[in-house]
């Protein structure tokens, strides 16, 4: 199984919330090919933006892991409400964490 972290996160193509709204059916037309897209608002990392066949296979492996590992799951859906409630630390601090 494949860990995500910040170096996987940072090899995808990255796009402004303001080109995002100029280019969106550009940007519509090539993500099947591209597969994701971070979206950034001022600088900062806030979204992905992925394909559908992305999200249905993802949805697909989050239902082969709750099946597998329950325990793992609500770790990471603790780790989700985390984020949401602002829980975070800026690509700055990740960065100088990791000796970036």
């Amino acid at each position: 199984m494949q860990t995500i972290n910040l170096s996987s996160i940072l090899q995808n193509k990255f796009i402004g919330t303001d080109d995002l709204r100029k280019r969106l059916s550009i940007i519509l037309d090539r993500l099947p090919k591209e597969k994701r897209l971070v979206i950034t608002q001022n600088g900062q990392p806030k979204a992905a933006l992925v394909d559908l066949e992305t999200l249905i296979k993802l949805e697909e492996l989050e239902d082969e892991l709750a099946d597998y590992n329950p325990e793992l799951v609500k770790r990471v859906n603790s780790a989700l409400k985390d984020a949401k409630k602002g829980n975070v630390i800026s690509m700055e601090e990740a960065f100088k964490e990791l000796g970036i």
